[in-house]
C-alpha cells in the first residue's frame, strides 16, 4: 500500500505585487475567508452608500486597504491613517476591484467539481 502526504508549505503560490506612492514593493498573499468576505462585500458598498458620511467611507475603504495590503510575505503591516492619509476614495477604490479581479481569477481555475460543491461546506 502506497503511503501518500501533502504537504502545505510547498503549494504554488500566486502573489498580487503592489507598489505603494513611497516606492515600498509588497508581495501580497491570497485573502484569508474573513478579508475575502469584506472585499466581496466592497463591490456593493458604494452603491449602497448613500446617507453615509465621507468620513465613513474612507475610513473604511482605508481600513481594508491595509488588511489587504498588509497580509504580505514582509509582514509588513499597513495602517488604515496610512491608506487615507496618502491615497485619495478613487485610487483606494481601484487597488480594491484589481485585488478582487486578481482573487477571482484565482477562483475562475478552480476545478468545476470544487466550484459546484462549494455551497456545501
Amino acid at each position: 500500500m502506497a503511503n501518500l502526504s501533502f504537504d502545505f508549505n510547498k503549494v504554488k503560490r500566486t502573489f498580487f505585487n503592489v507598489t505603494l506612492k513611497d516606492g515600498r514593493k509588497l508581495q501580497v498573499k491570497m485573502p484569508m475567508k474573513k478579508t475575502f468576505e469584506k472585499v466581496a462585500e466592497m463591490q456593493n458598498f458604494t452603491e449602497d452608500a448613500e446617507g453615509v458620511s465621507i468620513d465613513d467611507v474612507m475610513d473604511t475603504i482605508g481600513g481594508l486597504c491595509a488588511e489587504c495590503i498588509s497580509h504580505n510575505l514582509n509582514g509588513e503591516k499597513i495602517t488604515a491613517q496610512y491608506m487615507t492619509d496618502n491615497y485619495d476614495l478613487e485610487e483606494m477604490q481601484a487597488f480594491i476591484n484589481e485585488y478582487y479581479a486578481f482573487v477571482g481569477g484565482i477562483i475562475l481555475r478552480l476545478p468545476a467539481s470544487i466550484l459546484n460543491h462549494a455551497s456545501l461546506y
